[in-house]
């Protein structure tokens, strides 16, 4: 009974000298493979994580905005440590007066106002420790997509391998279909026998189309984290392997040094050490220079005018409240820089617990489990090939085989991803806009930024 579903063909019912044999569980090293080495029942060039994560790079919007947010806050630095643009003003005196004591004077004035104190230059300090800020948080935006992508290909990898065991699944349900109704012919089965079959081999179709859809399902999810359009096309890669992330100390360690989350809370930390001065600094008074050229009318002659004077003394508003405000921030970051510390350790605890236990249930269903049920297939095969048994058993023992491939599917799956993730520092997010640098509640001054 050939099938068609979704462009994705499969076999016939197999016979038993038409049956894929796996290699024996006794010839396999701790190191062997279990999965099929090739999924060709896909058409179309194949992609390597490597190249959906650079295709992602260019494409995924979030990197995107983490960039832009990196230049708007060089921006702010650069706005926050420019100087004040002079005032220009036309100055008439004593115009008309007759019998004055001075002559009358007409010119142009210029005004600028000199920021004293190093204001300035703090501004622009704290506004790069910010830029500092959103360049972590850009690194940790990279890491979201890049360990998005890795999560997806490998769930897209595994939907693959489902469908390839459903299919085998299928195959059994139709060899049992055909061998019931062989035996309805021979009085050895009843037509309740012939409903049982029907319905299981319906029920394994249906898992069929349901695999199927899962695998759609998990590609449109990689292609969307990646930021691409693309058909169903096959995919280069292992879930199988020998890699390790080390044991949790290590993990720790390496989480805590390199983590991009907590490198944000330090620069804004940073951010909020250089607010605090500059706020201090704000009670400095200005200085106003006015000074222009003119012409007086009684003499006939040109002449000048300039004037000094200090703005903004710190008679009555010394700054009191901001300077209590910026305190208050830099103590809040200064706790915000250890519960990050913690959230990670916290997120690292379970994500671990659930790498070690993915990790201890694969290498069961690696090195005994998926061996003992294959060689249970083989010893009733070949007891069937000897008369010793009869059909149905070797197909029941088929299902107990592929069931326990499609758990030890399971198992691979939920370990690469506890291992993406504690590589990558437990970031995920891939789709996800970026937040911003500046912390709520804290002084964020403009045009003027301070």
């Amino acid at each position: 009974m050939p099938m068609d579903m979704g462009g994705m063909n499969m076999k016939g019912p197999m016979d038993m000298s038409g049956m894929k044999m796996d290699p024996s569980p006794n010839s396999w090293s701790d190191g062997a493979y279990i999965l099929d080495r090739e999924l060709n029942f896909i058409s179309g060039t194949p992609y390597t994580l490597a190249q959906l994560q650079a295709l992602a790079a260019k494409n995924n919007p979030t990197l995107i905005q983490a960039r832009a947010q990196v230049e708007g806050e060089r921006g702010k630095a650069l706005q926050a440590g420019l100087w004040r643009n002079p005032d220009l003003a036309y100055s008439g005196q004593l115009m008309g007066v007759r019998n004055a004591g001075a002559g009358e004077f007409q010119g142009g004035m210029v005004q600028q106002e000199v920021v004293l104190g190093g204001k300035l230059k703090y501004s622009r300090k704290k506004y790069q420790a910010r830029q500092s800020a959103a360049e972590q948080q850009e690194k940790a935006q990279q890491l979201r997509v890049m360990n998005d992508v890795a999560i997806e290909f490998y769930k897209t990898l595994a939907a693959m391998h489902k469908v390839r065991v459903h299919e085998d699944f299928v195959n059994s349900a139709q060899d049992s279909w055909i061998t019931r109704r062989e035996m309805l012919n021979t009085g050895e089965a009843n037509h309740a026998d012939i409903q049982l079959v029907n319905a299981e081999l319906e029920r394994a179709k249906l898992r069929l189309m349901a695999a199927q859809n899962d695998l759609q399902f998990h590609w449109q999810r990689l292609t969307c984290v990646v930021g691409i359009e693309a058909v169903l096309a096959p995919l280069d890669g292992q879930l199988e392997d020998d890699s390790q992330v080390g044991n949790w100390n290590k993990v720790v360690h390496d989480t805590v040094e390199g983590s991009p989350e907590l490198g944000e809370a330090k620069a804004k930390l940073h951010s909020d050490e250089i607010t605090l001065i500059r706020e201090h600094r704000q009670r400095v008074p200005n200085l106003l220079l006015c000074a222009g050229p003119g012409y007086d009318q009684i003499d006939k002659s040109m002449t000048a005018v300039a004037t000094a004077s200090v703005t903004n003394l710190p008679l009555f508003n010394r700054n009191q409240g901001t300077i209590i405000q910026a305190k208050a921030d830099l103590t809040r970051q200064q706790a915000q820089v250890k519960l990050i510390e913690l959230q990670l350790r916290s997120k690292l605890a379970e994500h671990f617990r659930t790498y070690t236990t993915a990790k201890q249930h694969v290498d069961g269903y690696r090195k005994v489990i998926v061996p003992a049920a294959v060689q249970r297939y083989q010893l009733q095969l070949q007891s069937y090939q000897n008369v010793r048994t009869d059909w149905p058993t070797v197909l029941e023992s088929q299902k107990d085989m592929l069931s326990a491939k499609l758990t030890y599917i399971d198992h691979l799956t939920e370990l690469k991803n506890a291992e993406t993730e504690l590589r990558g520092f437990v970031l995920t997010g891939g789709l996800v806009a970026p937040p911003g640098v500046t912390p709520p509640g804290h002084i964020d001054a403009t045009p003027n930024p301070r």
